[in-house]
Parts: C-alpha cells; sequence; structure tokens
C-alpha cells in the first residue's frame, strides 16, 4: 500500500497491555479498552508504537468484536492510515476490512471470512468479484483463496462440536 514511515515513540507499557488483552480478545474489557487506545491516540497502534506483535494483539482485539461494529469500522479506519504509512500489516486490514463488510451483509474482496452453508460446510462468505480473489490476495501475500478455502475446512473438521463426540 503505502511507503511514508510514521514516527511515533514506542510504548511499552501499551504494548504489554495490547498483549494481555490479546488473551482474552473477546472480552468486554478489550473491547472497551481499545475503544480508550484508539480515543487517546487518535490512531492506530501500529508497529512504531507497539511492535507487531502489539498491533497484531490490537488487530485481533478489533477481529474479534464481532458485536462491535462500530469498533471494527474506527478500528479499519485507523488501519488503514497505518497501512499507508507501513506502520501496520496490510494483512489485517483486509482481514478486518472483509469482516465489516460481511457485518453489513456486503460481499467481501479478499475471500478471509467462512459461514456455514445449508449443509454444515464451511464456505466463503459472499464474495466481490470472484474471479479477481486471487489477484488480490497474493498482492497482499496470502495463498489463494482454494488453498485458504481448504485449510479453514480441514480447521473446521477438527474443531466442530460433533467432532468431540465422534459423530460422522
Amino acid at each position: 500500500m503505502g511507503s511514508r514511515r510514521v514516527s511515533r515513540r514506542y510504548d511499552a507499557d501499551l504494548h504489554d497491555e495490547l498483549l494481555a488483552l490479546a488473551a482474552r480478545p473477546d472480552s468486554l474489557v478489550a473491547r472497551e479498552r481499545l475503544w480508550d487506545i484508539l480515543d487517546d491516540h487518535e490512531c492506530w497502534p501500529g508497529r512504531s508504537l507497539v511492535g507487531d506483535d502489539g498491533a497484531e494483539a490490537a488487530w485481533l482485539v478489533a477481529q474479534r468484536a464481532i458485536d462491535d461494529v462500530g469498533l471494527q469500522r474506527r478500528a479499519l479506519e485507523y488501519l488503514e492510515w497505518a497501512v499507508d504509512l507501513d506502520d501496520a500489516d496490510p494483512v489485517h486490514f483486509a482481514y478486518l476490512h472483509d469482516r465489516v463488510r460481511m457485518n453489513d451483509g456486503r460481499e467481501q474482496l479478499y475471500g478471509s471470512q467462512f459461514v456455514l452453508d445449508d449443509h454444515g460446510e464451511v464456505v466463503p462468505w459472499h464474495l466481490d468479484d470472484p474471479v479477481a480473489v486471487d489477484e488480490r490476495r497474493r498482492r497482499l501475500g496470502l495463498p489463494p483463496l482454494a488453498e485458504h478455502a481448504a485449510d479453514m475446512t480441514r480447521q473446521w473438521a477438527e474443531h466442530r462440536p460433533d467432532a468431540a463426540r465422534g459423530a460422522d
């Protein structure tokens, strides 16, 4: 995306806090704290501020905030700016972008979001321009959609509720 760099002072305390929040990314505490961080800093907590793992922790909280689409939209806006400034991972932007579009009932661009179909099979959420999805994924260093779909199917087979009972 962008080539400009951001110069922010590294914040070790915020880094550590984000890693702790990512241990429970679905918690209300994590979501509320991410709102506060976005309000306080008025930017995405990117690489320069919290390092790669801190930025990934912030993304995980935003990505998992399924019932707080407002937080996801706010995070997406700041994350897009951070990616443009080479201060965040564009893959994080792609996944959150698809999640927000899916929550809005819109087609996804990168094929990162999967749902269960009527037969209980894992399938990608609706795609905008399916012919171009692999090229969009390739530009971000993501594998082709078919490969990602096979991995998602394998993961679902390993973790679905009936797998624990040994059901077919």
